[in-house]
């Protein structure tokens, strides 16, 4: 009850949002009506005070930086000192509760109903990924196809057509196959040719064998290929929308040959398959615009998720440990500024395209650059109802963003993270680390979320 008490004391916030922006022609219109993230009492209306509580304490321990940067360490010490059991009582009403749809199908229909009630859509995270070094497993790749097939049912039950599924490339070949084709695929031509050929044999055609690999790295490569196509084909026939997730960047030149070959095999007539670019990256507006050119030369659709990205920390280390030069920006606000081109770009090429050919998902927990974006889409005349652009976050943050979108009329997802509480939690454990920056600045949040608890206590 401290806990409540010291909240309860918080100053009131006061937030008053002036959003003005020059496009390249001319002054564009202040709205009609003005967005307000600081509107607490829509963003938890759907939330009791118990899970307002849950949500405040868990924001607070993500802010600070010791638990972030040892977080996996810290459960892994929890787990032997406390033991399977005991541990999983704990952290399941918290942090798995806070972070995560649930486990099993009934569970994650319950959080499904829940955002719905909102005006929240499903983009179902199932926690299926590898790292370079991991022994290539066959049997491991075919059940995570299954389980890829199972939410995508699931998602298509619970949102109908174009509901969201996000997956890895590295769930389904190994990351030490895509290393090497990374490494061999530097040229665009090569890249181009590399794609046009997987795009070829998911739509029917034949493989012909890759010179640089051996037999064994040549079956393991059509086997891959059968899973994206299988994945992809599925997507399609469900009319879902399957969002790549970008990975590190020594496997994210493969990832993009991967998912631009399904969009070759899938994209005819709409975006099926979306590739994910990361903005903290400096090479970010580059990559839009080369991966845009090649759905071009193929005529099939484009569809993006743009986000800041997960993988910052790891890049920075990889790069000393490795003696190249760092390819992160050098701080927030210039991956800010390219976030800001990248999503302006792609609205602008929404309109160039005619609404249907280019997609665009606005993942971002920041309501500046969120802002911009509705700015952007009203100086160009695009709707919301249109599901041409569309916006999203993490389940469990950001809801005064994410809730207040969504009552004004924009199709919104949360991010849903999906599977047991010792195969979820490592996971978002290597995110949280990665996510820092978003982590540690939930300050305003938590000040929103400490005035609905005042509220419902207090009356006011």
């Amino acid at each position: 009850m401290s806990i409540v008490v010291s909240l309860l004391r918080q100053p009131r916030l006061m937030c008053h949002h002036i959003v003005t922006c020059r496009s390249s022609s001319s002054l564009i219109n202040t709205p009609e009506k003005e967005i307000s993230f600081a509107d607490h009492r829509t963003a938890y209306a759907h939330l009791s005070r118990t899970e307002i509580l849950r949500a405040w304490i868990v924001l607070k321990l993500c802010s600070f930086d010791f638990l972030l940067q040892n977080s996996l360490k810290v459960l892994e010490h929890s787990q032997r000192v406390l033991g399977r059991g005991l541990l999983e009582k704990i952290l399941r009403p918290t942090l798995y509760d806070q972070f995560v749809a649930g486990d099993d199908p009934q569970s994650l229909k319950e959080t499904a109903n829940k955002l719905k009630k909102v005006g929240i859509k499903l983009m179902i995270l199932p926690s299926l990924e590898e790292d370079v070094g991991q022994k290539s497993d066959e049997n491991r790749y075919n059940s995570n196809v299954e389980v890829t097939l199972q939410l995508a049912e699931i998602a298509y039950h619970h949102g109908g057509p174009l509901s969201c599924l996000q997956t890895k490339i590295t769930a389904l070949i190994s990351a030490d196959l895509l290393l090497k084709l990374a490494e061999r695929n530097r040229d665009k031509e090569d890249q181009f040719r590399t794609i046009s050929s997987w795009a070829n044999y998911m739509a029917g055609g034949l493989l012909a064998p890759v010179s640089y690999l051996d037999k064994t790295e040549n079956i393991e490569l059509e086997k891959g290929l059968e899973r994206l196509k299988s994945v992809g084909a599925f997507a399609s026939g469900l009319q879902l929308r399957l969002l790549v997730d970008g990975e590190f960047t020594y496997l994210n030149q493969a990832i993009s040959i991967a998912a631009l070959s399904m969009a070759g095999a899938f994209n005819q007539s709409r975006p099926v398959v979306w590739n994910t670019y990361q903005c903290y990256l400096k090479d970010a507006f580059e990559k839009i615009c080369s991966e845009l050119e090649i759905t071009q030369r193929m005529g099939v659709g484009f569809g993006a998720k743009i986000v800041r990205g997960a993988y910052l920390e790891r890049e920075r280390q990889l790069s000393v440990e490795g003696n190249y030069p760092d390819p992160t920006n050098p701080s927030y606000e210039a991956t800010s500024d390219v976030y800001d081109r990248v999503v302006e770009y792609l609205l602008e090429e929404v309109v160039r395209s005619g609404g249907q050919r280019c997609n665009v998902i606005v993942a971002s927990h920041n309501e500046k650059s969120v802002l911009k974006a509705l700015t952007k889409m009203r100086s160009l005349g695009i709707s919301p109802k249109d599901n041409t652009v569309v916006f999203g976050q993490i389940y469990g943050m950001a809801s005064n963003i994410t809730v207040k979108l969504a009552s004004e009329g924009y199709i919104v997802y949360n991010s849903v993270p999906y599977g047991s509480l010792f195969d979820v939690l490592p996971y978002l454990s290597r995110r949280a680390t990665e996510n820092r920056a978003v982590l540690k600045g939930t300050r305003r949040e938590r000040t929103l979320l400490a005035r609905e608890l005042r509220a419902r206590f207090l009356g006011f």
